[in-house]
């Protein structure tokens, strides 16, 4: 049995040699705060009858304590469907990246977020944009704001796809382009860069700076593509020429 009397600090210290019987007592604990319950919570062994006590109990009512337990994997996947409903933005997206949870919940939570994201705010869409990750991501790929796409290319889980696809979309705004454009990483890459070159939005200026580094076989290949801008095609003959 545990001890009633110990402190906050005790409780704390206790906590990650408790037996199993005494980990239900936790929760009546007269020393527990949220801090006790959200560690007892990082255990991945925890019976899924103490988290329906959670689930159950009045600590349901903490935000933090809600998004812990719907990414437990022991969580009862009603419980955990159930309170998915109540987590902010941030939250799903941790629970969309959670492979340890069922496919059902990952995929309920991507639903979720994919019908929040219309609504949310210019500066929360960028930071989305930065960790967003399976069908949000492709989403975001349809945005017209620069300054999401621009927090979308610093995505780790972005590739040369979607990339591909965000340049070669037919209403795309200029600004986005050159979003694309003046990113490093991405401008770099031959395909990104023949993508921009034939894309009669992409503004003249940033598809310039990419003629010079073209390779006389590229060049060959723009200037018979009839998909590339006449001006961008100008440049390309003018470099040919002089070589």
């Amino acid at each position: 049995m545990l001890d009633p009397s110990l402190t906050e600090e005790q409780l704390w210290a206790a906590l990650p040699s408790l037996g199993d019987e005494e980990l239900p007592e936790v929760l009546e604990h007269p020393s527990a705060n949220e801090k006790h319950v959200l560690k007892l919570m990082e255990r991945m062994d925890l019976a899924p009858e103490i988290l329906q006590r959670i689930a159950k109990g009045s600590w349901i009512q903490k935000m933090r304590i809600q998004a812990a337990l719907v990414n437990h994997p022991r969580t009862p996947l009603g419980e955990a469907m159930h309170f998915l409903n109540f987590l902010m933005w941030r939250e799903i997206c941790r629970v969309i990246v959670n492979f340890k949870l069922p496919p059902e919940l990952r995929h309920r939570a991507e639903a979720l977020l994919m019908q929040r994201t219309r609504k949310l705010a210019t500066g929360e869409k960028v930071t989305l944009a930065r960790i967003a990750a399976g069908q949000v991501l492709k989403l975001l790929r349809l945005e017209k704001d620069a300054r999401v796409v621009k927090g979308l290319l610093e995505n780790p889980r972005l590739v040369e796809d979607d990339v591909l696809y965000l340049i070669n979309q037919r209403s795309v705004p200029a600004p986005v382009l050159e979003a694309v454009a003046r990113d490093m990483k991405w401008s770099s890459r031959r395909e990104v860069r023949v993508a921009l070159l034939r894309n009669p939005r992409t503004p003249l200026a940033c598809a310039l700076t990419f003629v010079t580094s073209l390779t006389e076989m590229e060049c060959q290949q723009l200037l018979r593509d009839p998909k590339v801008p006449m001006s961008v095609r100008k440049a390309i003959s003018r470099k040919s020429q002089k070589r």
